[in-house]
C-alpha cells in the first residue's frame, strides 16, 4: 500500500479553539501546490483520512480538485493533533487487508510525525513543514513500511 501523509497548509494562528482554526490563504495555495506535485508524480488515490479540523477539512478541499473520483473520504477522531498514531496505523492495516492500494491521510504535528515513526521505525519521528507530504510504501508481509520520500513545497517550487 502507498501511504501519502500530508500535514495541513498554513493556518491562522488565533481561533476561538485549536479546531477552529482556518486556512490562510497561503496555506490553500501551498496545498494546492502539493496537490498539482503529486499528481505530475503519478500519485492515484483509492481513500483518503481526514482529521475533523477545520483547517486540514479545509488543507482536502484545496488538494480534492487533483483527486477526482475518490468516493472514499473518511474523516477520523483519531488524526487530531493529540490523535493516536496507533488507531491510525491499526485503520491502514484494516484498509490494506481490503485490498486499497493507495491512501491519503490529511492531519497535523504532532501525529503526522509519530504516524511516520510507528509505520517506518527506521525512518524516526520527521518534522513536518506545512503541506508538507510524506510518501511510504507498506509491506503485505509484515505491516511495517519505508519512508520513501518527505517532500516540502520549498523543494517543488523552485
Amino acid at each position: 500500500m502507498q501511504i501519502y501523509i500530508m500535514r495541513h497548509g498554513q493556518a491562522e494562528m488565533m481561533a476561538y479553539s485549536d479546531a477552529e482554526r482556518n486556512l490562510t490563504d497561503i496555506g490553500r495555495l501551498e496545498s494546492e501546490l502539493m496537490a498539482k506535485y503529486l499528481v505530475e508524480q503519478d500519485v492515484s488515490l483509492d481513500a483518503v483520512l481526514v482529521s475533523p479540523y477545520v483547517r486540514a477539512q479545509q488543507t482536502w478541499e484545496s488538494v480534492s480538485p487533483f483527486f477526482e473520483g475518490v468516493t472514499n473520504i473518511q474523516v477520523l477522531p483519531c488524526l487530531t493533533p493529540s490523535g493516536s498514531a496507533r488507531k491510525t496505523v491499526d485503520e491502514l492495516l484494516a484498509m490494506q487487508a481490503q485490498g486499497v492500494k493507495s491512501v491519503m491521510i490529511i492531519s497535523h504535528l504532532p501525529l503526522v510525525g509519530y504516524i511516520v515513526g510507528e509505520l517506518a521505525p527506521a525512518a524516526g519521528v520527521p518534522a513536518f513543514s506545512t503541506s508538507a507530504v510524506g510518501h511510504l510504501s507498506l509491506s503485505d508481509e509484515d505491516g511495517f513500511a519505508e519512508l520513501l520520500s518527505l517532500t516540502t513545497v520549498p523543494q517543488i517550487s523552485d
